[in-house]
């Protein structure tokens, strides 16, 4: 059985394969969720600027310093903003002064597209779905993900990161992207759930030394039916909350675990980590005790079988190349 509860980086560095996700938890209680989940064994922490809760997280993180708890225990990552991606240090350099560190331990670009400074992304969805529709200038900023890259790979030698990635890139834009890069990307995250399996990607990814982190990994029931509804990407698609999909309910019965553990138990043997999002301690401890069992290579395959290559997170302003 594998009870590996790591990753290695390229460079040699750890990443915990559970890790405890901050997007969409509000700055009111992300503190306090964020103790919790330290309390009960999580050390790996994924922030954003995007989130608008990193100054309440950095405020959690001096109060686990001032119980005794270590940094270089904690493996902390953050993402660049698309309206900043002509910003990398001085992004990071506000992020890390929000979260009060000196270091992160992976920064990652966290979406290919740049947005011109200030544009937010309702406006820019809208730009997106007027520029599809009636053509005229891009709604894009100018910066490429070259440029963005050039701007990510000194803060590896500056000290601001440990570590650079990437976030939501698909199998092409790696590739180009490692035509010119002088820093490889140590990670990629990208959203993974059996509705959404990515077969190829994460394989190319493994292959290149790149390290996978699965994010939305329960295909909650709340995006399946309340985020973007009037996405047109989402039109006419209707799935059942994966979690009370009888393929995932029967294996969970067989190996006595929630259906939570059970997707969460899969992503971590396909070999990539995971990200968990909870408000309740419980749930916090049930969603990382997934290393005493292991999923056949049968329930492994039934799980796969369920892909319908259905993102969640699929906004009208992304443009995902056609692969």
């Amino acid at each position: 059985m594998s009870s590996d509860k790591s990753l290695t980086l390229a460079n040699g560095r750890k990443m915990p394969v559970v890790g405890f996700g901050t997007w969409l938890v509000e700055k009111d209680v992300v503190g306090q969720a964020l103790l919790e989940a330290a309390d009960v064994g999580y050390r790996h922490f994924d922030c954003a600027e995007r989130y608008g809760n990193q100054k309440d997280i950095g405020k959690a993180l001096q109060q686990l310093w001032a119980k005794g708890y270590k940094r270089e225990d904690f493996f902390i990552t953050s993402k660049l903003w698309c309206t900043r991606h002509d910003k990398a240090e001085a992004s990071i350099k506000r992020t890390l002064a929000d979260l009060q560190l000196e270091y992160l331990d992976l920064y990652l670009v966290h979406f290919p597209e740049a947005f011109p400074a200030g544009t937010s992304e309702e406006v820019m969805a809208v730009n997106c779905m007027i520029h599809e529709e009636s053509g005229g200038d891009s709604p894009y900023s100018s910066v490429t993900v070259k440029e963005t890259w050039q701007g990510m790979e000194p803060l590896v030698e500056k000290g601001f990161a440990r570590s650079v990635g990437l976030s939501n890139f698909a199998v092409s834009e790696i590739k180009d992207l490692l035509t010119y890069a002088t820093v490889r990307p140590s990670a990629n995250q990208v959203e993974l759930h059996p509705y959404n399996a990515s077969p190829d990607l994460v394989e190319y990814c493994q292959q290149q030394n790149i390290a996978v982190t699965g994010y939305t990994s329960l295909a909650n029931p709340y995006f399946l039916n309340e985020v973007d509804p009037d996405n047109p990407r989402r039109a006419g698609v209707k799935l059942e909350p994966l979690m009370q999909n009888e393929k995932v309910t029967a294996i969970a019965k067989a190996h006595g675990k929630s259906a939570a553990q059970v997707l969460l138990r899969w992503g971590v043997q396909r070999g990539y980590s995971v990200l968990i999002r909870s408000m309740r301690r419980e749930r916090l401890t049930e969603n990382a005790g997934i290393f005493d069992f292991e999923l056949t290579s049968a329930q492994m395959e039934t799980l796969m079988s369920l892909n319908v290559n259905f993102k969640l997170v699929n906004p009208p302003w992304r443009r995902w190349p056609q692969e």
